[in-house]
């Protein structure tokens, strides 16, 4: 049985963050931030996207996390200029957190499955040389970073790349659509099982594994009563973000959680 602060939405459910936040009022439910502005407006610093967002979330009071930037986001590109600017943007992103003080920002892990000679090596050696400094923040924070996965095809790659950092502070987050569409060989239960203690969040949606649809729970092939089985069984109690895009898709998903008594009303 899930407790109900553990459960959030994404500020992408409705048209604007501030819609988003007063949907997740009216529901009792955490906000997780993403999409924000700064990415998308050159002239935008960090301090005007903190601001911008404080106004948007002004009077929510339920839990804050934060979905760090990510498009084309590679900390552990081989170009050095590459990684130089997506490291400026996970910076940028851990002071917008801090800012709104959100206990937990989630970065996507960077690896786009490149599997020519030595890439895999060079991913992570880059991927650690980088997170084992900048996790420091974190921890002097009290914050917690996830990394989640999008392309990997097994657990392994993303337990293997936070083994390395080795921080209290650098936990992994499940997003359960990208498992059921890119992870074919692989089931959701046997990722649940193989993160473990190490599962500290996840983002839950469906889709048909033809595209990355965040459709509701109950549309798509995933079985969320296996899902949620397997996180009971582990007494494992991550926090867990209805990551679709309508206010209709977040009510069916909200009572399919009821049904399957995951969730108390």
């Amino acid at each position: 049985m899930n407790k109900r602060n553990k459960i959030l939405i994404s500020s992408s459910a409705k048209e604007t963050i501030e819609q988003s936040a007063q949907l997740a009022k009216e529901l009792n439910l955490g906000l997780e931030i993403s999409r924000v502005p700064l990415y998308k407006e050159e002239k935008l610093t960090v301090q005007d996207t903190i601001e911008i967002l404080k106004k948007d979330i002004e009077g929510f009071n339920n839990r804050i996390t934060l979905h760090a930037m990510f498009s084309d986001v590679n900390v552990s590109s081989q170009d050095c200029l590459l990684r130089k600017f997506s490291q400026q943007r996970c910076h940028e992103s851990y002071e917008i957190g801090k800012s709104l003080k959100a206990d937990t920002i989630l970065f996507h892990s960077g690896n786009k499955g490149t599997k020519h000679y030595g890439s895999i090596d060079s991913f992570k050696k880059n991927f650690t040389a980088f997170w084992k400094d900048f996790i420091k923040e974190f921890e002097n924070s009290g914050i917690i970073a996830v990394i989640e996965n999008v392309f990997e095809t097994e657990p392994e790659f993303c337990l293997d790349l936070i083994e390395k950092t080795n921080s209290p502070n650098l936990k992994l987050a499940l997003d359960t659509g990208h498992v059921n569409l890119y992870s074919h060989d692989t089931q959701i239960t046997d990722w649940i099982k193989a993160y473990s203690n190490n599962l500290y969040h996840m983002h839950i949606h469906n889709n048909f594994r033809t595209n990355d649809d965040h459709s509701n729970l109950s549309n798509g092939t995933i079985n969320y009563n296996e899902v949620f089985n397997t996180l009971n069984e582990l007494n494992l109690e991550p926090s867990i973000v209805l990551e679709m895009f309508t206010e209709e898709d977040i009510r069916k998903s909200i009572d399919l959680m009821f049904k399957l008594n995951f969730l108390e009303p």
